[in-house]
């Protein structure tokens, strides 16, 4: 394959611009990905608010262990087949068909396995009736899941992230709703959990429907060979990564269960759900962006370049500020969501929000590798910020308690940043960030101001972030030229 020289990169503010069908449909995406999360998390908090008032503590962490069985699973059942098709047939789509049998097919195989493991390793292993339950019932899920988990691949790779989001949002509304029913009957875990078996059955067919219903399988197309060898090398760096994707949203809770109480998980877990927001809103951006950025770089590499460039750059403009500003009024969210538990989880919060643009870097790395068929790098990169955490979280966790268990996991994320951008500049790949420093001037006023403002937190906000506005403005960190290439290609005429 051949490398992107450094060279061809062109500066943010010079063509060539995004054309209009491809600014809008980014912008679709991007929204009906970043949507669809958002709600996923807010179910989630609402779910265990309720199953802590309702079940109990113990009730709460039965439900949260068979959840990471859950997710864990789910990913070990996919095969790391969503991250290589969405790639590449986002730029092939006369070959779907054929990889949409061959996908569900395996799909359907390693879900069947998997929830003959999971009754294996109930029998084995002395397991509490709740905890059998609950992993037979996991399991029962996983074949549905396959389904699910195939259409969606096809809706991303036909850049139609607004399917997932009808899908998705529905079953988790389902989800909340069936389980605040048997919560109110007085159900148990084991039911809560059965929950995810009927809703995966419905998320199935609905997928199938809506495959069928947009014609992303129809037209001229081309048979696949099927090769399981070949398929397998292939598909190897994406399951890794997948693994290791799946492991970075879990191995703090992991470990915490480990060197810390459940006080502490709470005070952490308190915190980082927030934080967790933010995350998913970076990891929905990129994985909108992944289909489009695959297909730029297969047609027409200088838009790919461009876009790339754009993409990194204005996001961590939205997202320092964003970082400082909430640092600064940290206690005063926290009061607002948690009462008088803020006087725990305030401290952790204004630690573990700079793991926010620290994940944007890594996750922009992560997408640039696939896009550009190095998913090694991809693995590499993650791997390094799982390792790293592992190492840090036990010390740094016995040593300073929650805050050091926030440390870890933004210092984890640094060493993954930094090993991304020194990656990619290796490579020759897009990391472009002319004016940066505008940025980084902006954001540090802003932040001293939010923090050593007299006043009550809402004006010490509002002044830090009219601040960063003003010097963006005035240092010009937004282009003439970017914003009317946003202008142009979303609304078809210039600024």
């Amino acid at each position: 394959m051949n490398q992107l020289p450094t060279s061809s990169a062109a500066p943010l503010g010079s063509s060539p611009s995004l054309t209009k069908p491809t600014g809008r449909r980014i912008l679709v995406n991007t929204g009906a990905s970043a949507s669809s999360n958002l709600w996923r998390i807010a179910i989630t908090f609402v779910l265990t608010l309720l199953i802590a008032r309702k079940l109990g503590l113990e009730g709460l962490g039965q439900y949260t262990s068979a959840l990471a069985y859950l997710n864990v699973c789910q990913v070990l059942g996919e095969l790391g087949l969503p991250g290589l098709l969405v790639r590449n047939l986002a730029q092939t789509p006369n070959q779907r068909r054929g990889y949409f049998r061959i996908a569900l097919a395996i799909q359907l195989v390693a879900g069947f396995l998997i929830w003959g493991v999971l009754i294996v390793l109930s029998l084995v292993f002395p397991l509490s009736s709740v905890a059998v339950k609950a992993l037979w019932l996991v399991g029962a899920s996983l074949p549905f899941y396959a389904i699910t988990s195939v259409t969606q691949t096809f809706f991303q790779a036909g850049e139609r992230m607004e399917l997932v989001m009808g899908v998705e949002i529905f079953v988790n509304t389902l989800i909340l709703v069936m389980s605040v029913a048997w919560l109110w009957l007085g159900s148990d875990v084991p039911q809560l959990v059965g929950v995810m078996v009927w809703t995966q059955m419905i998320s199935a067919a609905l997928g199938l429907f809506l495959l069928h219903r947009s014609r992303l399988l129809a037209g001229p197309q081309e048979p696949v060979a099927f090769q399981l060898r070949g398929l397998g090398q292939r598909l190897t760096p994406f399951y890794g990564l997948a693994l290791a994707d799946v492991l970075l949203q879990r191995i703090d809770i992991l470990l915490l269960s480990v060197v810390g109480g459940a006080t502490l998980i709470g005070v952490y877990s308190a915190a980082y759900n927030l934080v967790r927001v933010a995350l998913k809103l970076v990891q929905s951006f990129w994985k909108a962006l992944y289909p489009t950025l695959s297909r730029l770089y297969n047609q027409n590499r200088p838009q790919y370049i461009r876009l790339a460039n754009l993409s990194l750059y204005y996001t961590l403009l939205l997202l320092l500020p964003c970082a400082v500003l909430g640092a600064g009024a940290a206690q005063a969210i926290l009061h607002v969501v948690y009462g008088h538990s803020s006087d725990l989880t305030g401290p952790v919060f204004q630690i573990l929000i700079w793991s926010v643009p620290v994940f944007l870097l890594e996750s922009y790395a992560v997408i640039l590798f696939m896009v550009e068929q190095r998913p090694v790098q991809s693995l590499l990169i993650t791997g390094l910020h799982v390792v790293t955490i592992a190492l840090l979280l036990p010390l740094l966790t016995i040593v300073l308690q929650t805050t050091g268990a926030a440390w870890s996991a933004v210092l984890a994320g640094g060493v993954g940043a930094v090993g991304s951008v020194l990656l990619l500049r290796r490579l020759g790949m897009p990391v472009a960030l002319p004016g940066f420093w505008k940025i980084l001037v902006a954001t540090v006023a802003a932040g001293l101001v939010s923090f050593l403002l007299p006043g009550p937190w809402g004006i010490r906000l509002a002044s830090g972030g009219l601040l960063y506005v003003v010097i963006i403005w005035i240092t010009g960190a937004v282009a003439v030229a970017d914003r009317r290439t946003f202008r142009t290609a979303l609304f078809g005429r210039p600024v």
